[in-house]
């Protein structure tokens, strides 16, 4: 049999990096649909539902930046191997739940499988081709990995209406093997793999805390209050257990995350703006189909359906606009991309109350025109910033920073309804926010980072 070619090669890495990622990101927004179907058949309380969804996103965005750091001590195939059957194990018994506190336990579980799987997914993406052609590479992995995202309400729309809410869990399974398999027969390890140094417990525990309490914080607060006493005290926790990890990381020889990185004004730019993208994208594949389905009559699956639009342009130009920035670099497509994405969404913002779809759908393909020209670039900015031996770190911090757009997009959007703003208000602030990583890539986001110092230096 013919050996594969490295450029082949890169190309089966990053089409199962991209569709292991796309399955986590599919596992954010595939539920919402399904919620309703689950709670009647299992005779759930609202409160309980809230948690089938939060417990998933709770240690996906709290255990990402430790699975990125497992990949850079102990290699991608057995981070695979784990992560891969930790998330079917998960979605096997999740599917098979008979009540609520089973299935928020799979969810949880399969929450940790999955951070290891997007850390591994991201850093196996990174360094799946050379720096020159890095924007190509991410191109094409974003395209597969955001469709999953953003596509998730229609899939779980259809498997729900058709055939039952257990499927949407047990379709992971057949996924995640075959994506698993093809990574790790086709997988090279890197010439120059990092040193392999004992994982940083004490940095790990402080992380864990500080995310866990800032986490449940954002995802309580619209529900118990935001001047409750539980969540008070969780921000607080979650905030002073983030400075000291920042404290205590600043001295390490080989630590959990290289926070010197949060001092090069290109890396926490580029954060910034695919942060924002990542809010932006959450509030999309989330509250435009509940507000289809409560203010205009859609079914689940017309609701799925509807958002595809936006959807289109991800898999059609992903690859083009990365091989654009490799040649041109990715600051003028990111100032291109915000400044588009701000005058679709609010032309979403003003058009969506007068509840016509054919009205404000014509915003859809330029806001997903504009959503690529942000995200995928902003991260090759961000990816550039480090050395390769760090790339498993690289990529669990910016799963995080993604993970942390995301989480702060719903919770805040949430907040917002439970205050009694509408949902095009939501949009509205949506697009505040990409004037604000347009402002950002304009006058502080560079094509030539600063080199982040060595962990531990003075």
């Amino acid at each position: 049999m013919k050996p594969l070619s490295d450029e082949h090669r890169s190309l089966w890495i990053i089409c199962s990096m991209g569709t292991l990622s796309g399955l986590v990101l599919l596992d954010e927004t595939v539920l919402g649909v399904a919620i309703p179907s689950i709670q009647t058949d299992l005779g759930l309380s609202h409160g309980t539902t809230h948690w089938i969804v939060n417990a998933y996103f709770l240690t996906l965005t709290c255990l990402a930046a430790l699975g990125g750091k497992c990949v850079d001590l102990f290699g991608l195939r057995p981070v695979l191997i784990t992560g891969g059957t930790v998330f079917a194990l998960a979605s096997l018994l999740a599917g098979l739940a008979e009540s609520g506190p089973m299935l928020i336990a799979m969810r949880a579980l399969q929450g940790g499988g999955a951070a290891l799987l997007f850390a591994l997914s991201q850093a196996g993406a990174n360094m799946a081709f050379p720096p020159e052609k890095r924007g190509l590479g991410i191109g094409i992995y974003a395209a597969i990995a955001t469709t999953s995202l953003a596509i998730g309400p229609l899939i779980g729309g259809v498997i729900t209406h058709y055939v039952s809410w257990n499927w949407v869990f047990w379709l992971n399974i057949p996924i995640v093997a075959l994506a698993g398999a093809i990574a790790y027969s086709v997988w090279k390890e890197p010439d120059h793999p990092p040193e392999k140094t004992g994982l940083d417990w004490v940095g790990g525990l402080l992380m864990l805390i500080g995310l866990c309490g800032l986490v449940f914080a954002l995802m309580e607060g619209s529900s118990l209050g935001w001047l409750n006493i539980i969540v008070l005290a969780s921000a607080a926790a979650g905030l002073f257990g983030l400075f000291l990890f920042d404290r205590f990381e600043l001295r390490q020889r080989n630590p959990l995350i290289d926070v010197h990185l949060f001092r090069v004004p290109a890396f926490t730019s580029a954060c910034f703006v695919f942060m924002c993208c990542q809010y932006v994208m959450i509030v999309m594949a989330v509250f435009l189909p509940i507000f289809l389905q409560s203010e205009m009559g859609y079914t689940a699956a017309q609701a799925g359906l509807a958002v595809v639009l936006a959807v289109v342009p991800i898999p059609l130009i992903s690859a083009q606009v990365g091989r654009l920035a490799d040649k041109i670099g990715s600051r003028p497509i990111v100032i291109t991309g915000t400044v588009l994405g701000a005058l679709a969404t609010v032309c979403l913002a003003v058009l969506m109350p007068l509840k016509s779809y054919w009205l404000f759908a014509g915003a859809l393909v330029p806001w997903g025109i504009a959503m690529v020209c942000i995200a995928g670039p902003s991260r090759r900015i961000a990816v550039n910033s480090a050395p390769a031996n760090e790339q498993g770190q690289l990529s669990g911090t910016v799963v995080t920073i993604r993970l942390l757009g995301s989480t702060i997009g719903v919770a805040a959007s949430s907040a917002m309804l439970t205050a009694g703003f509408s949902i095009p208000f939501v949009f509205g602030v949506c697009a505040a926010l990409l004037v604000a990583a347009f402002a950002t890539a304009m006058f502080l986001l560079s094509e030539a980072p600063e080199q982040p110092r060595e962990p531990g230096a003075a």
